[in-house]
């Protein structure tokens, strides 16, 4: 998602436009902190609602959890893993050593 300060909006609005043509959403932000936010308008913001479509964007950004996206969407965190299959976004990532340490503890428990 990229960010547009406030002041360089109002100087130059271009910057929002090309991101925006580009389907990718915009922050808008004043003094470095996010005061709104802009998305597309393409088939999936129509398809999907705009609600959906906020909350997607903040949990591929990051800035949420799998749990509070299902709970800002009111829906169970199953349907919201469903959802993003459907959308194609990844859920389930883990670094190699997370993976890893998971496969060892999930062994270990298997020999016990």
């Amino acid at each position: 998602m990229q960010s547009v300060a406030i002041r360089d909006l109002k100087n130059n609005p271009s910057n929002m436009t090309k991101y925006l043509e580009n389907n990718e959403s915009v922050f808008i932000t004043k003094h470095n902190k996010p005061i709104g936010i802009t998305l597309p308008l393409n088939d999936d913001t129509l398809s999907i609602g705009l609600k959906k479509v906020v909350a997607i964007e903040q949990y591929k950004e990051g800035m949420i959890s799998l749990g509070k996206m299902a709970e800002f969407l009111e829906i169970s965190k199953k349907e919201a893993m469903h959802l993003l299959n459907r959308l194609g976004i990844d859920w389930l990532s883990y670094e190699q050593d997370d993976l890893e340490a998971q496969v060892k503890a999930a062994k270990g428990i298997a020999k016990a």
